[in-house]
């Protein structure tokens, strides 16, 4: 393995190990995207081992987002569980027939999901930041210490 392989597999473990929940749900998506798009392209090359193999690890990414989720959260953890379970039934049967449609469609509903996932922990993570601002006057005196 090269140095610089070698320093991005590193750069990436401690990316993974030091990222909030919701930047990992985007990195997890962004990785089963990836992976589906490379099987897209190696079906295109009659690579149907390649594909096989890249459409079991998008799957597999999409298991760890379904076994991370809160099934006590209520309906709307079930519903994020069967909408995952549905894109990995996209993938087992583009893999099983060997088709580019199932992968297609999954990969727009994935960019989609991963999207709004994106979307909404930027969202908090802006209403936590200004919720913390400390408040301040207009003259500024909540910044000097006037006792001495």
């Amino acid at each position: 393995m090269s140095s610089s392989a070698s320093n991005l597999g590193a750069y990436t473990k401690v990316d993974v190990e030091t990222a909030s929940q919701g930047k990992l749900i985007v990195m997890l998506f962004n990785g089963a995207i990836k992976r589906a798009e490379e099987a897209k392209r190696q079906l295109e090359h009659g690579s149907t081992e390649a594909v096989h193999n890249n459409l079991i690890r998008a799957q597999d990414i999409l298991a760890e987002l379904r076994g991370a989720l809160n099934m006590k959260a209520g309906p709307i953890a079930r519903d994020l569980d069967r909408l995952y379970e549905y894109f990995q039934h996209l993938l087992i049967q583009s893999n099983i027939n060997k088709s580019v449609d199932g992968i297609t469609e999954c990969v727009e509903l994935m960019t989609d999901m991963r999207d709004t996932w994106h979307e909404l922990f930027e969202t908090l993570a802006k209403e936590k930041s200004s919720a913390k601002a400390p408040a301040i006057n207009q003259h500024g005196a909540a910044m000097l210490n006037l006792q001495g």
